[in-house]
């Protein structure tokens, strides 16, 4: 049976010269690798207008984590905390979610892709959680806690594809953002909340597979609710 090939959008990182490096932690390949598929990095610098080229040869897109969007994206203000912006990587993920709804391909957008999810879609986000969101739990679980370590729950609504592909209502899950979705867009459902109140996933009903997803599955897929995600974009990439 064919492998599907996913498409993973990257980040970039100075070297040593101060020259730009793309980058993507391993896991998220990883983790598609080893629910059966063929993961493909796509740099920044892709040219957008060969992204409908570059989609047909693809069988589905992942958006993983990474830096902040840039507030003007989504019509905010900026905040002293935002960092880490690459106009060229919010430009072409933005295209490239655009394509693969209207192209019906399976999209998995992770963290920053779950947050670019919901404004390439129209919505919106708060800049820093801890200014603008009432809560006591800790989102943005510093560098030092090991990225399998599980901060808060979830609960997950029922009668959602979400809650089909974990198997589950509530899940504990892993932490590591200081931004989340404001206000989601008109075309998504939300699907799953922080007990806080905090939007922590959301998909596009009628789509063949859309799912956005604030926490870091790709960290902890060796448990299996979480693990089920990338298996489900596999599945879905392959009919």
């Amino acid at each position: 049976m064919k492998c599907p090939m996913i498409g993973i959008t990257v980040s970039q990182k100075k070297d040593s010269h101060g020259l730009n490096a793309a980058y993507l932690p391993s896991a998220y390949a990883a983790a598609i690798r080893d629910a059966g598929g063929l993961p493909v990095l796509i740099p920044n610098e892709f040219p957008l207008a060969d992204l409908k080229q570059l989609l047909e040869s693809m069988d589905g897109i992942l958006i993983p984590g990474g830096g902040d969007i840039d507030p003007a994206f989504y019509g905010e203000e900026t905040h002293p905390t935002v960092a880490n912006v690459i106009p060229e990587r919010d430009a072409l993920e933005k295209a490239l979610i655009d394509l693969a709804i209207e192209s019906d391909k399976p999209l998995f957008c992770i963290c920053r892709g779950h947050q670019m999810l919901n404004v390439a879609l129209g919505g919106t986000l708060y800049t820093h959680i801890p200014d603008q969101f009432k809560t006591k739990i800790r989102h943005d679980q510093p560098s030092s806690v090991s990225p399998s370590n599980l901060a808060h729950e979830v609960v997950i609504s029922p009668d959602t594809r979400l809650a089909s592909i974990m198997e589950c209502n509530a899940a504990r899950v892993n932490s590591r953002h200081h931004q989340a979705i404001k206000e989601p867009a008109a075309r998504l459902a939300v699907t799953a909340y922080a007990s806080d109140g905090l939007i922590e996933a959301v998909e596009l009903p009628q789509h063949r597979f859309c799912i956005g997803v604030q926490w870091h599955p790709e960290g902890i897929r060796d448990i299996r609710e979480h693990g089920n995600l990338f298996a489900a974009i596999i599945a879905a990439a392959r009919r």
